[in-house]
């Protein structure tokens, strides 16, 4: 049987929803964040895993709006970070999750 690897029915938007929040490291640094800012550094001890890997995470989690840093993306070079939680963008992209799976 072929493996689904892109449904044609579904929706551009809840793709990109799936591809962002549907990796379970980046849910759970949303769900660290949920807790209050926090840094990468904070961030890469509490998940057990480097910096570099922590970033790339925000970067993304950052490009779909569910995070911001404290400090702009252009000058963010030498200096520490704190993370914060969109939540509003989160309950969003919750709902329109919610809405393509339950149809409500």
């Amino acid at each position: 049987m072929p493996r689904l690897i892109e449904p044609p029915a579904m929706p551009e938007g809840v793709r990109r929803i799936i591809e962002t929040i549907g990796n379970s490291a980046r849910a759970e640094l949303l769900h660290n964040l949920a807790a209050g800012p926090a840094t990468a550094t904070d961030l890469a001890a509490t998940l057990g895993v480097g910096r570099g890997t922590v970033h790339a995470h925000l970067g993304a989690l950052e490009k779909a709006g569910l995070v911001t840093g404290d400090i702009p993306e252009g000058a963010r070079h030498g200096r520490t970070v704190h993370w914060h939680l969109d939540r509003s963008a989160v309950d969003a992209y919750l709902d329109e999750l919610r809405h393509y799976l339950t149809g409500r």
